[in-house]
């Protein structure tokens, strides 16, 4: 009789740490990087991303243009309850995007994004590829920042902050941009102003 108690009370703290561990595990989950896509009748299509729990930027491509990107700041919760973001396009075009997922989003929810004179469409949500430690956003990070006019706010969107300038001659120049979050390290290259290229550091 003592041995089936011991046996039972074993059994139950094996459950116990079980079901612990799931409950540790699951917010790695709700931590993931996702992308949400969609396209307007003018041929752009554009992807937003959602980091950390709230919407960051847009990213926006069409064939043959630079892709263009609209960082996004909280601007406030509508009447239904979802949070509403706020950004630009190319600096002058209002840029409204609106969360149907009312703040929980997750792979399927959907999204609603407005330009001024473009007018509404859906987008929907997916778990991004590219994450965790892959090679990939440094791609993202050349995609969205070369010949991109905005680009210091795209690189501070992504989480970079600027660290020195580490050539500066009559005919370029190159800054170096790091993220804590993963120590990502890249240096821009600026001609004229303009970003020509993006060359990872670390």
């Amino acid at each position: 009789m003592k041995n089936y108690m011991t046996q039972t009370i074993a059994i139950g703290f094996t459950g116990m740490s079980l079901t612990i561990a799931g409950t540790v595990f699951s917010p790695a989950h709700a931590a993931q990087q996702l992308s949400c896509t969609g396209r307007k009748s003018n041929g752009w299509s554009y992807n937003a991303k959602f980091v950390d729990g709230r919407f960051t930027q847009i990213t926006w491509n069409r064939a043959g243009q630079p892709p263009q990107v609209s960082p996004l700041t909280f601007f406030r919760t509508n009447a239904q309850g979802e949070p509403v973001y706020r950004g630009s396009f190319q600096g002058a075009t209002a840029v409204t995007l609106v969360d149907l997922g009312q703040g929980n989003v997750r792979p399927g929810s959907q999204i609603s994004v407005g330009v001024e004179e473009w007018g509404w469409s859906r987008g929907t949500c997916a778990i991004a590829t590219g994450g965790g430690g892959s090679t990939d956003w440094f791609s993202d990070i050349q995609l969205m920042m070369i010949g991109n006019e905005q680009w210091r706010e795209a690189m501070r969107a992504q989480g970079f902050i600027f660290d020195r300038t580490v050539q500066h001659t009559n005919t370029q120049i190159v800054e170096r941009w790091t993220r804590p979050s993963d120590r990502a390290t890249v240096d821009v290259v600026l001609v004229n102003k303009q970003v020509t290229d993006v060359r990872r550091v670390n």
